[in-house]
């Protein structure tokens, strides 16, 4: 039986322990919010400098409030403070409109230091441990996302499709994230931007798209061990050598329809013998015969 007081005293240190960690997490985010480029004019509109915009941007999705930024000039009105100054360190609070104009300046690929260095802090933290398998390594799940899309509104990096000959305009990109089978749980890497470029005839897309991610995070990620994770899109010799050149293992699904000629080969071949493991949530079931 565990005491009262040593209940407490567990809850106090895992609270203590996670305030650490919380404290780690926004440092760092603090130091790669302060190396964001600047692409203000001198002398123009410096009230907030750009770490303050990037901090309140993400502080919209932090605490999930309708009209944050005028909730948190009410209570700084009210309390002297506001949860932006004491999560963040925000000095002076952005408009609505600063804040969408100058993320929109900020290319995606300059958020890549902050995943590598969350997880650099959940390693150290023994968050990682849990999702551990494979010898060691981590799964990362690689698959495409639509996170806007249109009918009307689009401009020349947009994506597009026709249907019925209307067009549907939308935004996509490559995410990523470290999986565990019976984990709810994940943990995201950076993701890559899939768009068009100035000039490109042809429409980028998500295989492309994961070629970049592997030469820019490939070496970022590495000491992870990862297995890619994927479905049939990725299965084609050029990107599983490159996988491979990049020190990764994978797992794709591999369909019988666009891979006819794998399909019938390992059919026919005289195989020593065969093994099935399955994840059933909690332990792997494991069946095996000889040839």
């Amino acid at each position: 039986m565990v005491s009262s007081n040593s209940k407490y005293r567990n809850f106090m240190l895992n609270r203590s322990m996670g305030q650490g960690i919380f404290k780690r997490l926004i440092e760092t985010f603090s130091r790669v919010c302060e190396q964001m480029p600047d692409s203000r004019r001198p002398g123009h509109n410096e009230r907030c400098n750009i770490a303050d915009v990037v901090k309140s941007a993400f502080g919209v999705f932090f605490f999930q409030r309708q009209s944050m930024l005028d909730y948190q000039r009410r209570m700084k009105e009210q309390h002297g403070r506001n949860n932006l100054e004491t999560v963040f360190g925000i000095t002076t609070l952005p408009s609505d409109t600063g804040i969408r104009a100058w993320m929109n300046r900020i290319a995606p690929e300059k958020f890549s230091p902050l995943f590598a260095g969350f997880l650099r802090i959940a390693e150290e933290a023994g968050l990682l441990a849990g999702y551990r398998v494979l010898d060691g390594g981590v799964l990362i799940a690689l698959d495409g996302i639509w996170y806007h899309a249109s009918e009307k509104i689009h401009y020349k990096r947009c994506l597009h499709i026709t249907k019925d000959g209307e067009p549907t305009y939308y935004h996509s990109a490559l995410a990523g994230t470290i999986v565990k089978p019976g984990e709810t749980s994940v943990l995201p890497v950076m993701a890559e931007m899939i768009g068009n470029g100035d000039g490109e005839k042809k429409q980028d897309c998500e295989l492309v798209a994961a070629k970049r991610w592997l030469r820019s995070c490939g070496e970022a990620y590495g000491w992870l061990k990862p297995t890619l994770l994927g479905d049939d899109l990725y299965s084609h010799e050029p990107f599983c050598r490159q996988v491979l050149e990049t020190g990764y293992s994978f797992i794709f699904t591999c369909k019988d329809t666009t891979h006819p000629w794998l399909h019938e080969t390992v059919e026919h071949s005289e195989m020593g013998g065969w093994s099935h493991r399955e994840w059933n949530g909690r332990y792997h079931l494991s069946t095996s015969a000889g040839g």
